[in-house]
């Protein structure tokens, strides 16, 4: 069994956040601004200053009880 630690980050990630069930929520930087979207509910956010999008995303995978999609 390979564990989220272990597998390699997609293209262009540049920020993993680990949520409550397993689950990441994956930043990754466009040009100025950030993205991230959680891989277990979808929950996403575009076009952030990354400071801030890693803020969201923290607060997201800190609260997130989806399960990892397959």
């Amino acid at each position: 069994m390979t564990t989220t630690f272990a597998e390699p980050w997609p293209d262009g990630v540049i920020a993993r956040y680990l949520t409550v069930a397993g689950a990441t929520v994956d930043l990754t930087r466009r040009g100025e601004h950030a993205d991230y979207r959680c891989t277990g509910c979808g929950y996403a956010g575009h076009r952030w200053v990354e400071r801030v999008a890693r803020e969201h995303a923290q607060g997201h995978a800190e609260k997130c009880r989806a399960l990892p999609r397959p």
